[in-house]
């Protein structure tokens, strides 16, 4: 009976692990050839990491118009899937440099301690005895956060060299042996310089997609800081999300405190976080203005509380020619919480997530 009750709990084991397949890419061209392959393939964005050191920063890019996520994706080239990848961030590690970040893999380093302390806390409520690696080896932050996901300390430390010295990190996390089999080729067909893979618990699968879905702010530990991220905002026009209360919206004329017509609603911004039972909070609205068939067309992202969503025509809480100054609104580039900062100032409101 006893060793009935061991061999069960070993295949339980067996079942709560996960593969993540791991590969390295000197080209950043490559990077952004295998991404847009791995979306292509239909790929949960959230099974998808990414890690690349931030060329924008070591070239020691000043401010410019948009946030460091922003300059990031830009450098390197991942602008093409910066749209799909999940929980991008730009992020300064200790000892290492600025990376970018997204993924279930750049979550758990965003959120490294809390990471670290609620993936044991999993473990001991598990009750087998067994722990993720601990942070005994002799490697910084980005090799720690490896080592959880069940690479070796060396290997680790391998990976960590490459991505200091600009190699770009992709990794795909899942239980199915045939995605497994196919995410390897895939990676081999783009030029992969270094292709590998490591059990990684369900613990620590869970725990890294806590921190996904969480705000950026509360996935920040302390031992590696967010310099930049990207809000979980759903796009309810362009995005694919049916809902009808506030698609019905879009496309719609957009009036001034004085009556004037000011422009046309293109997308609203909602919170990525809402439940399914009720409809989601929508955080901006884009609007967009003047320009001739699409040509030298603006766009302005306008926080929720400075529109009114219900009249019709949507009216907004300014003037016209103050639309019209405020910060331009990119849909090609990933709206990171320094651009919502500017954003916020301009109009004189408080971010949705200071409330």
């Amino acid at each position: 009976m006893e060793t009935t009750q061991i061999d069960e709990r070993t295949d339980e084991r067996r079942e709560a692990m996960r593969i993540t397949a791991v590969a390295l890419f000197d080209d950043a061209i490559d990077a952004e050839h295998t991404l847009v392959a791995l979306r292509r393939a239909e790929r949960p964005a959230e099974q998808v990491s990414v890690l690349v050191r931030d060329r924008a920063a070591d070239a020691g890019s000043g401010p410019e118009r948009h946030g460091e996520v922003a300059r990031a994706v830009v450098a390197n080239a991942l602008g093409a899937v910066s749209g799909w990848l999940l929980g991008l961030a730009s992020l300064i590690v200790p000892d290492s440099g600025t990376y970018l970040v997204a993924g279930p893999i750049g979550a758990a380093l965003a959120g490294v301690r809390t990471f670290e302390e609620n993936t044991r806390k999993r473990a001991d409520d598990d009750g087998d005895g067994e722990q993720p690696a601990s942070g005994q080896f002799a490697i910084g932050g980005l090799g720690h956060t490896l080592t959880e996901f069940g690479f070796r300390p060396d290997e680790a430390a391998y990976l960590q060299s490459r991505l200091a010295a600009g190699s770009a990190l992709i990794a795909v996390t899942t239980s199915d042996p045939q995605q497994l089999q196919a995410t390897r080729r895939l990676f081999a067909d783009y030029s992969a310089v270094h292709i590998g893979q490591a059990q990684t618990g369900e613990a620590v699968v869970q725990e890294a997609e806590e921190l996904l879905a969480a705000q950026p702010e509360e996935a920040n530990s302390g031992d590696v800081v967010v310099a930049d991220a990207v809000a979980p905002l759903h796009r309810l026009c362009s995005g694919g999300h049916d809902d009808p209360h506030r698609s019905q919206r879009c496309g719609g004329r957009v009036v001034d405190t004085a009556g004037e017509d000011t422009g046309e609603i293109e997308d609203l911004l909602a919170d990525a976080t809402a439940s399914i039972s009720r409809e989601p909070t929508v955080r901006y609205a884009v609007v967009g203005f003047g320009g001739l068939l699409g040509l030298g067309r603006h766009r302005a992202a306008v926080p929720a509380d400075q529109i009114d969503l219900i009249t019709d025509p949507v009216r907004l809480a300014v003037s016209k020619d103050v639309l019209r100054r405020a910060p331009a609104y990119d849909s090609g580039i990933p709206f990171s919480r320094r651009e919502e900062m500017a954003v916020n100032a301009y109009f004189g409101t408080t971010p949705y997530w200071l409330k």
